[in-house]
């Protein structure tokens, strides 16, 4: 590699490196506030909050490695323009595209990077968060099992236990209170229960025995006493914390192409979701390579002030490009037309952004480095 492809590339690798912990740093301080209070209240262990921080660290990579390439991108050029390095290369005879080309290499780098993180990283990671959060939610459900005092946080329901009998783990006069789950309010009451932690499955089991339940309907002035002799009530924390172990954002290359053909093969199946994560992790990738003659033509200026405007046209590409990124995948995967369940079309339509960004930085270049064949049929009129 000659010196020139060597300057680019290493300027480009600490700019991203350092972009990528920088965008991290602000976004796990913001998951961590968002967090906090299910931290404290859960009592999660220091090794649960690491495993959480560093799920959550796994699965936003894939979002920011072509966030942090783009404005290395505008910061290398803009830096190059402002101090003339690009007007010097290019009175050494080095064309546009020679300069291009370094940077294609370090963009085709950070795509097969986003590659892996989409495909095997990000889903561990996303797993592994997941995971945590539903052994948090476990942990501020058991942990409001104590005996003697009313509790507002258990199921949403205000619950009192008597005792807890250290041995068995069984409770002793169990008295809950629900506003919120029925049309009536209702008040269940029973001499002995137990708390059947959740499984593998993600569902967990308040099972009261020898008890009543107590409901009230105010519009009839009525109340209703049943008795029962055993009574479940089920917890599916797997809702509560927002996992589904096969949902595809969780799914890494292998599961995402088994879910495919799973729901292919299943009668009424609705493979859209699989479709959309699967062509979205291929557009994430894919643009960072259009993400190279875009900026390169935005940024390449002879003003001083070219560096100036890095962050301004930054946020103006992410903010325009995420909008229709997001927006057409949202749309795959809400719309109603049967059109959304063919393959092709799915894949089209979660690719228009990149399209567009591919049709912009034709243009933008051809404007910068050959306005001849941009306008030369108008010229020649």
């Amino acid at each position: 590699m000659r010196r020139l492809d060597r300057y680019l590339f290493l300027s480009l690798f600490k700019v991203t490196i350092l972009g990528v912990f920088m965008a991290l740093a602000v976004l796990l301080s913001l998951q961590a506030l968002r967090l906090s209070n299910l931290i404290i209240r859960s009592g999660l262990e220091a090794s649960a909050v690491v495993r959480m921080l560093g799920g959550l660290s796994l699965s936003f990579t894939p979002l920011l490695l072509p966030i942090a390439f783009l404005f290395s991108l505008l910061i290398v050029f803009g830096r190059m323009s402002a101090d003339r390095e690009m007007v010097a290369m290019q009175a050494m005879g080095q064309s546009p595209m020679r300069l291009l080309r370094p940077c294609l290499y370090f963009g085709t780098v950070v795509a097969i990077g986003t590659f892996l993180c989409s495909f095997f990283w990000a889903p561990y990671g996303n797993r592994l968060f997941e995971e945590t959060i539903d052994e948090a939610f476990k942990k501020k459900v058991t942990s409001v099992l104590r005996a003697g005092t009313f509790s507002e946080g258990f199921l949403n329901m205000v619950l009192f236990v008597d005792e807890v009998d250290s041995s068995t783990g069984n409770l002793i006069r169990v008295f809950l209170h629900d506003e919120k789950t029925y049309d009536a309010e209702i008040t269940i009451s029973s001499k002995t229960g137990e708390w059947i932690a959740a499984g593998a499955d993600g569902w967990a089991k308040l099972k009261l025995n020898d008890g009543v339940i107590i409901s009230r309907d105010l519009e009839r002035n009525s109340i209703r006493r049943i008795r029962f002799d055993e009574y479940i009530i089920n917890a599916d924390f797997s809702q509560e914390a927002g996992r589904s172990r096969d949902s595809p954002p969780s799914l890494g290359w292998r599961g995402l192409i088994d879910k495919r053909k799973y729901e292919l093969e299943k009668d009424g199946g609705d493979p859209r979701g699989v479709f959309a994560e699967m062509a979205r992790r291929f557009a994430i990738s894919f643009v960072c390579l259009l993400f190279v003659p875009l900026t390169f033509a935005l940024s390449i200026s002879n003003s001083r002030t070219a560096k100036n405007r890095t962050v301004g046209m930054g946020l103006i590409i992410l903010l325009l490009y995420y909008t229709a990124y997001f927006t057409s995948i949202t749309w795959v995967l809400k719309s109603d037309f049967d059109l959304t369940k063919n393959e092709a079309f799915v894949w089209l339509i979660a690719w228009l952004p990149n399209m567009l960004v591919m049709l912009v930085s034709y243009y933008a270049y051809q404007y910068r480095f050959n306005p001849l064949k941009v306008y030369g049929r108008s010229q020649r009129g």
